[in-house]
């Protein structure tokens, strides 16, 4: 169904054919740069002499490091993970207990009012330390985007684009109820079951 609303319905005749956007002024303002990054952490760990000759440290060569990268990224279960590293070939092979340490799981045991076989465990991370992880990862410095926007689809503001959530009215307004220089911080937050649909 057409509906009109394309680009050929509004006449932009001689207009810049590029985007426009405003930014929220004065949100997402950094005041520092101190602080302590991943990297930080990992170059003042007890193993920071070790990768000095060797970078791939505690893994002995490249091969080993590849190995342990494609177990992390490939899409197999941690039973058969587990299983391939019980092999006698390999599993004096890695060693990665060694690297730093993620953040701790927590657990919490769950009373109910209705009897159960099992206790019900909660397992769970605290959720600012998840955050404060992710904005230590240099690997992710230009991608935590925090400043609302509009944007529109040409320099005259005629239609506006909401691809994003930072790109809507209720960033917007949210933003204008926090002081000059704090920001909203949109976060999802979910588990490995569930099934968001």
């Amino acid at each position: 169904m057409d509906f009109g609303i394309g680009g050929d319905h509004f006449d932009t005749v001689g207009e810049e054919l590029l985007s426009a956007e405003e930014w929220y002024e004065g949100a997402g303002t950094c005041y520092s740069q101190d602080g302590t990054t991943f990297l930080d952490i990992f170059d003042a760990d007890e193993y920071a002499d070790c990768r000095k000759d060797n970078l791939f440290y505690p893994f002995a060569s490249r091969n080993e490091w590849e190995v342990a990268d494609f177990l992390l990224r490939s899409s197999l279960s941690m039973a058969a993970i587990n299983e391939f590293l019980a092999l006698s070939m390999v599993c004096n092979l890695f060693r990665a207990e060694m690297l730093p340490k993620g953040l701790s799981w927590k657990c919490q045991v769950i009373t109910s009012s209705h009897s159960t076989k099992h206790p019900i465990q909660l397992f769970w991370r605290d959720p600012v330390e998840c955050l404060e992880s992710l904005f230590s990862n240099p690997l992710f410095h230009d991608k935590l985007d925090f400043v609302p926007r509009c944007v529109y689809t040409t320099a005259a503001w005629v239609l506006r684009i909401y691809s994003e959530w930072l790109m809507g009215d209720f960033a917007w307004d949210i933003q204008n109820q926090l002081p000059r220089g704090a920001t909203i911080l949109g976060t999802v937050l979910s588990s490995d079951k569930t099934n968001i649909t």
